[in-house]
């Protein structure tokens, strides 16, 4: 019966959200189109403070959460839509996803093993806990808790990192940890019951296993804030960052020095004795940091820090960038801050060139168009970073329009977009690549009093062994929305080693007629993804996010549930470390016309022969018709869809391969 009722509701849900999204595309498409092809949506380049979020407004509606996870549901089988696993939750929205905090999801591959970080609703968001499977996923041990504030000497704790350590030579799940890292509102950095503390600790996943906790705080001379880098290298070293600040109770201010903590795992007490490191840093004066990320190789020995933000030595037409820091020792000695340049001559193309020249004169008007050189632009608020198996770094993030006099930035859909920004060649050159296009960048929840936001929340991951990486992004792409506020999970990866220096794959909705269409807010994917043998020359990777759903009325003061997407899989045939035939699909255009009447065009390019499917699904999801082309050869084709015997409307088109799958969206007049 509990499965009946929930299986319904999905579908009642999915079903309600296509009714919607007719009706939305239907009466508002030729309007929409026009009025905001250009839409300018001017930000601050510095990232909004989140420090008020202290100031939560209290949870007025109790909500009863279930303290078991439910079996998952099966999809169908036909469109291989995405199950949802509800697993634990939290008192309110205001937990590790305020800002940039996303480091939150541990992986162990061979242990088949998966926890998830997050503040709790019981006894209360002051604690930190986690949610653990010890099968990939499918079944969780949720709301365990591993840190208490209610001990002597320990204060509230907010906005949580954490991951999972294995220790050396250990096969048994149950003797690896949860850990984490966690600010704490001790008072310590001037202001009661505020900002200062720094909680951290682990828990061995046995049951009966109590957690063991310690705490530094701001009454010595080093400062903490808010640390948002967090990571655990292969020989179980973990590592958290934070930016050293001044803080007045309201404003804080970025002093110089960055906290750089190296922690070791001491067998005696159960928990991670941290060293700390103090890096001096200059910042521009008008800026400040708006995000940081540490990332190591597969082996442990290359790693990388990356931050957004700008030096006092200004780069040319280039506003917040990556500036980072390298090691070749396994963090024993870093190198000198090297900045990555966007705009300018010596900027990346594939930046420079990203914005159309028609939205480009549309936003110069009347003024002429400059030259691309002369363009500024920016990436963030926020960003993510892996290194793959060669040692190499890899960034995503939205770059976007900048006004470096005014320090503003231009998030609307024409002059914002993903990107993939790395090195090839341990960081001496870079290159850039816009993921996909995108519809909406900003989502405010300001229900309850209190305002949770997202951005495009962009994520990055690799395989076990470094060898794939993988992206994705929030984007909301119903006709009549105006913000993030209702998005999808989008998805694509990038071949590092392939020839002519890598390829990515066409972005693809994650989530669509999934229970998580339209709601996947603050979907977070771990920095390491599983992965299966599934024949002599081929491994599967299942792909896992974590996504937050809050209540009905949005209010991010109101309790919040936390969803696993377990069954999002890609399966590459490998034959060696430099020869990969994972991707055949270089490109899926959009359908041309669209809308259309009785005949639509879709142009494909393969990277190598392959057999090919297009087929054509209603907004239901009911397969319409299926094109089979047994062997198509490597290039360009043209495949034609026959709309005569269609009625009106939206439609998905899919065309597949045996290892990919694009989907769009077309209608049909």
């Amino acid at each position: 019966m509990i499965i009946f009722v929930v299986l319904f509701n999905q579908i009642f849900s999915v079903m309600k959200k296509i009714l919607l999204f007719s009706f939305a595309l239907l009466v508002g498409i030729t309007a929409f189109g026009q009025a905001t092809k250009f839409r300018l949506d001017k930000m601050p380049a510095k990232a909004p403070n989140t420090e008020s979020m202290i100031h939560e407004t209290a949870q007025t509606t109790p909500v009863s959460m279930p303290a078991t996870a439910p079996t998952p549901l099966k999809g169908s089988k036909e469109t291989n839509f995405v199950t949802v696993i509800p697993i634990g939750t939290s008192a309110n929205a205001f937990g590790h996803f305020v800002g940039s905090r996303t480091a939150n999801i541990g992986i162990s591959n061979s242990l088949n093993t998966i926890v998830y970080t997050h503040r709790l609703q019981s006894p209360s968001g002051n604690y930190i806990g986690y949610d653990v499977s010890f099968d990939r996923g499918l079944t969780w041990q949720t709301n365990q808790v591993n840190y208490n504030p209610t001990l002597p000497g320990y204060s509230n704790a907010r906005y949580p990192l954490g991951g999972l350590y294995n220790p050396d030579g250990n096969t048994d799940p149950q003797n690896a940890y949860h850990t984490y890292v966690a600010p704490l509102l001790d008072g310590s950095l001037g202001t009661a019951g505020s900002w200062g503390g720094i909680g951290f600790g682990a828990k061995k996943f046995a049951a009966g296993s109590e957690g063991a906790q310690n705490k530094f705080s701001s009454d010595g001379p080093i400062h903490w804030f808010l640390p948002s880098a967090f990571t655990i290298q292969a020989n179980g070293t973990a590592w958290f960052i934070d930016e050293r600040t001044l803080w007045d109770g309201s404003t804080s201010t970025f002093d110089g020095m960055l906290n750089v903590a190296r922690g070791t795992f001491n067998e005696s007490t159960g928990m991670f004795d941290y060293e700390v490191e103090e890096w001096p840093f200059d910042v521009h004066p008008d800026d400040g940091i708006n995000d940081i990320e540490i990332a190591f190789s597969p082996d442990g020995m290359t790693g990388w820090i990356c931050l957004l933000t700008n030096t006092p030595n200004e780069l040319p037409y280039t506003s917040y960038h990556p500036i980072l820091f390298k090691t070749t020792d396994g963090g024993e000695t870093w190198s000198d801050a090297i900045e990555v340049q966007l705009g300018g001559v010596n900027g990346l193309d594939g930046v420079k060139q990203f914005i159309t020249d028609e939205a480009l004169e549309a936003f110069f008007s009347p003024d002429p168009v400059p030259s691309r050189d002369e363009i500024p632009y920016y990436i963030g608020y926020y960003h993510d970073l892996v290194v793959d198996a060669w040692g190499n770094p890899h960034i995503q993030g939205n770059v976007m329009l900048a006004d470096l006099e005014a320090g503003s930035i231009y998030t609307g859909p024409s002059y914002n977009a993903p990107f993939h920004i790395w090195s090839p060649d341990g960081g001496t050159t870079w290159m850039s690549y816009k993921l996909a296009n995108i519809h909406q960048f900003k989502a405010e929840f300001p229900e309850g009093g209190s305002t949770v936001s997202h951005y495009s929340h962009n994520q990055i991951s690799t395989t076990p062994d470094g060898t794939i990486v993988f992206f994705s992004w929030l984007d909301c792409d119903i006709e009549d929305a105006t913000d993030n506020t209702r998005p999808d999970i989008y998805f694509c990866d990038f071949i590092p080693y392939a020839p002519g220096g890598g390829t990515h794959s066409e972005a693809e909705n994650v989530t669509i007629f999934s229970p998580a269409m339209w709601k996947a807010n603050w979907a977070n994917m771990p920095d390491r993804v599983f992965a299966q043998a599934v024949g002599d020359n081929s491994v599967e990777y299942t792909i896992p996010w974590v996504y937050m759903s809050l209540d009905a009325t949005n209010n991010g003061s109101n309790p919040v549930q936390f969803n696993y997407i377990p069954n999002f899989k890609k399966t590459y045939a490998v034959t060696g470390l430099n020869e990969f035939k994972g991707n055949e699909i270089a490109t899926v255009s959009q359908n041309q016309p669209n809308p259309f009447r009785n005949e639509t065009t879709v142009q494909v390019t393969l990277l190598r022969n392959a057999p090919v499917s297009l087929e054509v699904y209603s907004l239901t999801g009911q397969k319409i018709s299926s094109q089979e082309y047994a062997n198509l050869q490597a290039g360009t084709h043209r495949l034609t869809i026959d709309g005569s015997q269609m009625v009106k409307g939206v439609y998905f088109y899919t065309l597949s391969t045996g290892s990919q799958k694009v989907t769009k969206k077309m209608i049909v007049e």
